[in-house]
């Protein structure tokens, strides 16, 4: 059904993978032409009632924006969330309706689970996502095509940056991982739903205050879109 998979999570733990030069693959912003330094924490297959509650709080206490990828199924059980994220100035991105494997799907499949996600979101809120991630980050080009084709950016991750919050690895581990390999314009993934997030959620609280010591201010993808496009 498809020429080639990718499954980037395990790419990533490859030390021969430099990333994909396929520019419509965003995995970083890279910003080398501006004086302040930018990063953007995301949190995929929310919302979730208990963990995205606490991680929008320490968002908010520390004057730190983020982008939310959504489980449409999710977003249906709590709109108040969705509505809270975006009020607060966040970002929602499209993370499809069931959280499906994209490549045991065929195109109008697809199209379907990103369509069914979208009109989710938009049972809570007048909002239309400009951005979309696979789930497991798991795709193929015709893939990433059919994302364009439907007027979504398509969105992974920064590659050196693995925080693999769903291994528990512990928040202490999780925040030396992304103090020691963020740059300007990198994009993290965590996750708010999924699983126990407690160590997600105070590996957010612990490594926001960090970043801004480090000089980061945190934005949304899209803000860092906007500031690699007008530096």
């Amino acid at each position: 059904m498809y020429t080639l998979i990718y499954d980037y999570i395990e790419l990533c733990e490859k030390e021969e993978f430099t990333g994909f030069q396929d520019e419509k693959i965003i995995q970083d912003v890279p910003l080398f032409n501006t004086e302040d330094k930018y990063i953007c924490l995301t949190f995929d297959d929310g919302p979730h009632p208990e963990y995205t509650p606490q991680i929008l709080d320490i968002l908010k206490e520390n004057q730190a924006q983020a982008t939310f990828f959504l489980f449409g199924k999710f977003a249906e059980q709590y709109p108040s969330i969705v509505q809270r994220i975006l009020s607060e100035n966040h970002e929602i991105g499209n993370h499809t309706y069931s959280h499906p494997t994209l490549t045991t799907l065929d195109l109008t499949e697809i199209e379907q689970e990103i369509l069914a996600g979208e009109e989710a979101i938009q049972k809570s809120v007048n909002y239309r996502c400009n951005l979309f991630r696979p789930p497991y980050g798991i795709f193929a080009n015709e893939i990433v095509e059919k994302v364009m084709a439907l007027d979504y950016k398509f969105v992974l991750w920064s590659r050196e940056i693995q925080v693999d919050d769903w291994k528990l690895p512990g928040t202490e581990k999780m925040v030396e991982e992304v103090l020691n390999k963020a740059k300007n314009g990198s994009i993290v993934l965590m996750h708010d739903a999924g699983g126990n997030r407690d160590q997600t959620v105070e590996a957010t609280k612990k490594v926001i205050p960090l970043l801004k010591g480090m000089g980061y201010k945190l934005i949304t993808i899209s803000d860092l879109i906007k500031v690699h496009e007008n530096p």
